[in-house]
């Protein structure tokens, strides 16, 4: 099959469930909230394929690029033109409740990716060893005692399992002196090694001083696995790296730190979902849960027309004790409409000039190779 089919096949699948199971979040809080669904859609524009069922209609749109839930009674304007309100019209019911449907879809989309990480670890993921493979001449781990070979198991008491956790073990290290616990030939050794602090960048691409101690990996690859019960803790954790990672380059953004042409859009994610396709199930679920992340994260953002747009209005609400006003409604949402649409024709643009942004991206997401 050519390669930029699986590439846009890949892309479509993996939106159209992320989609799905967002949107499934509002409609199974609109069912136990009691609130009527008139349109359960996943896309836009015209209708591809749909069925009525009992209450709601269900359908499949011709642009993959979203979905909507449609409650009954959503807006002052429906009632009126009604002419009575309904026990099942979302105005009706609770702000509790309106607040449940309106986090729900986020809610979905954290839970999923949590189960996604969950199984890739539980079935296990190729990750580059903790096997010193060689050194870089003139930095200080070549003076210190370490040799090629050696499998670092922990450094300064924190377990290590992979090349990324030792990585991460030096970056963040609190101290001048790192103690690497060794084993070579079946026996454990302590090394310290004094890294070198010098210009280097973080992965937004800041330039900051960084400590290098001057080793390279092992041509090693292992497929690290984990019991249940440790998977679902490190599937946590890691979700919470990720989304606070996530909320911090959207604050750097915000405030000039991270230029906006590192921003990936479609392209970038038709690239990179082509290369989790081909490398295997575990790095497509991988990837599929980072974007679920992704998506939660920036729906919660307080811009009319997302979810965070419209839980800003419930707390506007919920202070006031009085309904914003349908025409600001309508109007900030076509503002933060505009924005939106502003935003992906930026990231498209970036895109197609920084292709090789978006390998780098990919490097860092699923390896090197």
């Amino acid at each position: 099959m050519n390669e930029s089919l699986i590439q846009i096949i890949s892309t479509v699948l993996t939106l159209g469930v992320l989609i799905f199971v967002h949107e499934l979040g509002h409609f199974l809080a609109c069912r136990l909230t009691q609130v009527g669904v008139e349109k359960f859609s996943i896309g836009f524009g015209p209708e591809v394929f749909s069925w009525q069922g009992k209450e709601t209609r269900y359908a499949i749109s011709l642009i993959p690029l979203g979905g909507f839930v449609k409650p009954f009674g959503e807006t002052q304007e429906e009632i009126s033109e009604r002419g009575r309100s309904d026990p099942r019209d979302f105005l009706v019911a609770s702000r509790g409740s309106r607040f449940f449907i309106l986090i729900a879809g986020v809610a979905m989309n954290f839970l999923f990716a949590y189960a996604l990480f969950t199984c890739a670890m539980v079935m296990g993921r190729p990750v580059l060893s903790p096997v010193i493979g060689g050194f870089v001449e003139g930095y200080p781990a070549e003076r210190s005692g370490l040799l090629v070979g050696d499998k670092v198991t922990h450094i300064n008491g924190t377990a290590i399992s992979n090349w990324q956790d030792m990585t991460i073990g030096i970056l963040e290290a609190e101290t001048n002196v790192l103690e690497f616990s060794v084993l070579r030939d079946d026996q454990t050794h302590v090394v310290r090694v004094v890294p070198e602090l010098e210009e280097g960048r973080d992965i937004f691409g800041q330039a900051r001083q960084v400590p290098r101690i001057g080793i390279k990996p092992a041509d090693d690859f292992i497929v690290e696995r984990y019991q249940l019960g440790d998977a679902l803790i490190r599937a946590a954790q890691f979700e919470w790296r990720l989304t606070a990672l996530t909320y911090e380059a959207l604050w750097r953004l915000v405030t000039g730190q991270l230029s906006l042409k590192t921003i990936s859009g479609p392209i970038g994610i038709i690239s990179m979902a082509g290369s989790a396709a081909k490398m295997g199930l575990v790095s497509l679920l991988q990837f599929t849960a980072i974007l679920s992340v992704s998506l939660a994260v920036i729906n919660l953002l307080p811009i009319p027309a997302l979810d965070g747009g419209h839980l800003l209005f419930l707390l506007v609400e919920t202070v006031r004790r009085k309904q914003v006003s349908l025409s600001v409604q309508e109007r900030m949402t076509q503002i933060g409409f505009y924005f939106l649409m502003t935003l992906m024709v930026l990231v498209v643009y970036n895109d197609l000039v920084n292709i090789g942004a978006i390998e780098k991206l990919k490097s860092l997401i699923f390896g090197p190779g």
